[in-house]
């Protein structure tokens, strides 16, 4: 497998996905490709669909599981143009899907990104930052088009959204493993996971943080299947103490498919 459409600079083969996850663990993914602008995303598309290949966006410091092994196929990362900021009308900003949310937050209204783990790409795909999404640009069957505030559906790629200024968000914290219960008045996964004296749990270098339980880390020698053996040992845990079943918030690193 050989990939053409980006520049020679941004194409590499089997590049190990630990230098890309904040996990720092799992195994390589065939290639790899940076993408810095429409031109060379549209490029690569339609190589990988004469290829029958399988594009796995990886944007920078995604909450994701990684692979034991490693992944078939080309791994996406949004550059250049694709992970930009700019002003848009009414106070508003157009954010490219490779861009990082955290630094967003020190603008005036919005302050709840202060904190937000990982990309817009990563925000759109989870749900969570739809409340402050006005409108999307996307890559859909054979172009690009602009649309209305629209969930992820599976059959399109995200390029950028304008988010509008003073929305309410409520991003999870970086490296979060379960997401919050849906009953508002229930506690928090922090709170949860204290209750069930679980801060500090490890299996190998796999470990849920001390001061705040829901967070899942690697302290330097844990394999991803140490990860997933603690992220069950919580559920079990937690489902015995409580009869809370939980739901996995990581993702598994590479999901994707041909566009």
């Amino acid at each position: 497998m050989t990939v053409e459409a980006a520049t020679p600079q941004s194409v590499r083969g089997e590049e190990p996905l630990h230098r890309h996850l904040p996990l720092r663990c799992g195994g390589a993914i065939e290639q790899w490709a940076e993408v810095q602008d429409e031109a060379e995303l549209l490029a690569l598309i339609k190589q990988a669909r004469q290829e029958r290949w399988i594009l796995r966006p990886i944007p920078a410091f995604q909450d994701a599981l990684p692979p034991e092994g490693g992944l078939v196929g080309v791994g996406l990362r949004f550059g250049g143009e694709l992970e930009q900021v700019h002003d848009a009308d009414g106070g508003a900003l157009r954010v490219g899907a490779g861009a990082l949310l955290a630094p967003l937050g020190v603008r005036p209204g919005f302050e709840a990104l202060l904190r937000a783990p990982g990309t817009l790409w990563d925000a759109y795909e989870e749900g969570w930052i739809l409340p402050a999404v006005l409108r999307v640009r996307r890559f859909r069957g054979r172009g690009f088009e602009d649309v209305d505030a629209a969930p992820s559906d599976g059959k399109t790629l995200l390029v950028s959204a304008v988010l509008r200024r003073g929305a309410k968000l409520t991003p999870p914290a970086s490296g979060q493993a379960f997401r919050e219960l849906t009953n508002r008045k229930g506690p928090s996964m922090r709170d949860l996971l204290r209750k069930a004296q679980l801060p500090g749990l490890r299996v190998h270098g796999a470990t849920l943080g001390e001061d705040d339980p829901a967070v899942l880390a690697n302290r330097g020698d844990a394999t991803p299947r140490h990860l997933r053996t603690l992220l069950a040992a919580v559920r079990e845990r937690v489902h015995v103490a409580t009869g809370i079943q939980l739901e996995e918030r990581l993702v598994p690193a590479g999901r994707g498919g041909r566009l």
